[in-house]
């Protein structure tokens, strides 16, 4: 019987503390020997402070484009120089005068006043630059006031919630026909970060496709099932920077076998930019803009412009 185990947190705590998925963490213990959790009486995983410190510093880092081979064995004081470093050599910082009121109501609580101002830029805005311009700034200012400290995990969540249910309503009200392409969108086992996608379906309404969203993590069998019974021609996916790149790779490819050849797969999100080369039959959706040409050239090739 093990004993005197040092004070730590479940695997489930740590997903939500570093937004590192569980089966993330797994890969890494196989693949790099970190983190190296403890056992508890149960058997189950027990991350001590010192690992969790580190791994909100490499989610730092991932989101910032650098690759778990290169950082994972590094040292705490060596990932914190690195991203001081990376911080000294980026461009000044903009004012974020109409993002940081939103830290401003999630540091005080005030979930009503959140709601009321997003609906508010929503209002001035118009739903294209709400999702195009607004969105990807509060986005990040929500991520760098995590990871600050200056708000909670629930109030990150809080923050996803609510600006989620803003733009579905605003695709609600979208009043024009829908029109081929047919979008399927989802993200793979094991991808819990969705707003992305959500940002790509809002683009694809503005652009009068017809879209089903089957929310996250969805095992690949489901994918091809759903592809095929729903008669879609385009799959689109988001890879956040967090997801493996080797079972990226694997996944892929099997979804460009096993898809029919007319369905289109369209790749996005920060993971999506780890790849050299993405495998054959995958367009890249480098950036939100994107969508609008996508869609363009699809009906183009298909004469439907």
């Amino acid at each position: 019987m093990q004993t005197d185990l040092p004070l730590g947190l479940n695997i489930s705590a740590v997903e939500r503390e570093t937004g590192l998925t569980k089966e993330l963490l797994r890969i890494w213990e196989r693949r790099y020997g970190f983190p190296q959790p403890a056992r508890d009486a149960q058997g189950d995983r027990v991350y001590t402070p010192e690992q969790v410190d580190k791994l909100r510093l490499l989610r730092r880092l991932l989101d910032r484009g650098m690759r778990p081979s290169k950082i994972v064995g590094s040292e705490t004081a060596e990932l914190m120089a690195l991203l001081e470093r990376m911080a000294q050599t980026q461009e000044p910082k903009t004012p974020n005068t109409d993002v940081d009121p939103l830290i401003d109501c999630l540091s005080r609580r005030d979930l009503g006043e959140l709601q009321r101002y997003l609906q508010g830029e929503l209002v001035v805005r118009g739903l294209r630059d709400f999702v195009s311009e607004f969105m990807p700034r509060a986005n990040v200012r929500v991520g760098e006031a995590w990871f600050a400290g200056e708000i909670g995990v629930w109030q990150e969540h809080c923050y996803v919630e609510q600006v989620s249910q803003t733009v579905r309503m605003a695709m609600f009200t979208l009043s024009q026909p829908l029109n081929p392409p047919k979008v399927l969108l989802t993200t793979p086992a094991g991808e819990q970060h969705g707003l992305g996608l959500l940002m790509v379906e809002a683009m694809l309404r503005m652009q009068g496709c017809q879209t089903w969203s089957l929310g996250l993590s969805l095992p690949l069998d489901d994918i091809v099932a759903a592809c095929c019974e729903l008669g879609c021609d385009v799959l689109a996916m988001s890879l956040s920077s967090t997801y493996p790149q080797r079972e990226a790779s694997d996944l892929l490819a099997q979804l460009r076998q096993r898809l029919p050849a007319g369905v289109s797969i369209w790749l996005g999100g920060a993971g999506s930019h780890n790849f050299k080369r993405l495998p054959e039959g995958i367009d890249h959706l480098g950036q939100l803009a994107d969508v609008i040409p996508a869609v363009g050239a699809w009906r183009k090739a298909r004469k439907l412009d």
